[in-house]
């Protein structure tokens, strides 16, 4: 590539990003947020995660001068500004002046109270807003943050990689999470309705951190990207490139999917599972540790061929304990074979093993 080439190739991407800023005060940001015209939208951010301190500590800092950090908005269609980063900020200012909505009676008590700060001590220390004095709740209002706006028409993979590479704080966002964030409409609701299946969570490890991350929604991701031999397996980058791609393609209908049909075969997957009494142990691997590549191997040979072991499920556990123990598999799995190969002959292997 010559280096006109590069320069325009360079050009090109920089005019696909359409920004502004804005100078504004957080009393102007929570006028905006009151009228409905700053969305903190759960598709957007997850809950809200700062510890204590770290709500006390920005407060701190808001009064003591301290520069704040930038936050990055999305303007849609309408002129409305959705939040992409600065979710811990602008929250923290909002619950602090009691008109962050969501919070439940007990969240709200908490988020209104301060505790001791590194630099202030104890004078703030279990202090709501209402016993500041009058200057110190202006100057609060009255601090400066500098906006970030991504404009509307911009161009929607840019935003993708923008939200990706802007997603840098201290409680940074899941792949997935992120992917929940860009990529909304009915694909994506349909993972977070088939991730509140119960026997399916009961298969997998499940705790408060994998609820959080939606890890449950990006297996379900993973079984519809095998499941259509999506790019025939062949992983060019890593895994979260090929969901990205993948979920990306659906998302503006370069693959078209029958969601009605999408469905039904996960639930007739899970329900052969379930009917069967399959437990955890099913994707455990010999180390008895939960396995993606077994995840990713079993549920596709079980949608494949379900007609074949519906009625023989002893059979399919066979092979599956055949699957777990074959070194060929295990070869074509481990961490010694390269992840764009690997996925491609695990995927080979196990369809040898079940087909045969």
């Amino acid at each position: 590539m010559t280096e006109e080439e590069i320069e325009k190739k360079i050009l090109e991407l920089r005019n696909t990003l359409k920004s502004d800023r804005l100078d504004m005060s957080f009393g102007e940001i929570m006028n905006i947020y009151e009228d409905e015209d700053l969305i903190i939208s759960p598709e957007y951010q997850r809950a809200f995660r700062w510890k204590d301190k770290q709500r006390s500590d920005f407060i701190e800092s808001i009064l003591l001068g301290i520069p704040i950090p930038p936050i990055f908005v999305a303007e849609d269609e309408h002129g409305k500004w959705e939040l992409v980063d600065g979710l811990q900020r602008i929250s923290t200012i909002l619950s602090f002046f009691g008109i962050l909505k969501g919070l439940n009676e007990k969240e709200e008590e908490k988020y209104k109270k301060l505790i001791a700060g590194e630099l202030t001590g104890d004078i703030l220390k279990d202090r709501v807003l209402s016993e500041l004095p009058l200057k110190m709740k202006l100057t609060i209002k009255r601090a400066v943050c500098r906006v970030e706006i991504l404009r509307w028409d911009g161009d929607f993979n840019m935003k993708y990689h923008l939200f990706k590479r802007l997603n840098t704080s201290s409680s940074p966002l899941s792949v997935q999470e992120i992917r929940n964030c860009i990529f909304l409409g009915n694909f994506n609701n349909l993972l977070k309705e088939l991730a509140q299946n119960k026997y399916f969570q009961g298969l997998i490890p499940i705790n408060e951190k994998f609820k959080d991350e939606m890890y449950i929604e990006e297996l379900i991701l993973r079984f519809f990207a095998f499941k259509h031999e999506y790019k025939h397996f062949e992983i060019k980058y890593s895994m979260e490139d090929f969901l990205d791609d993948f979920m990306e393609n659906i998302h503006t209908e370069n693959l078209k999917l029958d969601l009605k049909e999408e469905r039904n075969d996960f639930e007739k997957v899970i329900k052969f599972f379930s009917e069967n009494k399959f437990d955890a142990r099913l994707f455990k691997a010999r180390n008895h540790q939960f396995s993606a590549n077994l995840y990713d191997s079993i549920m596709f040979v079980a949608y494949k061929y379900y007609d074949k072991y519906y009625d023989d499920p002893s059979l399919f556990l066979d092979k599956v304990k055949e699957m777990k123990n074959d070194e060929k598999y295990i070869e074509a799995s481990g961490h010694k074979t390269n992840l764009p190969k690997r996925m491609k002959k695990k995927i080979d292997r196990a369809v040898e093993l079940f087909n045969g």
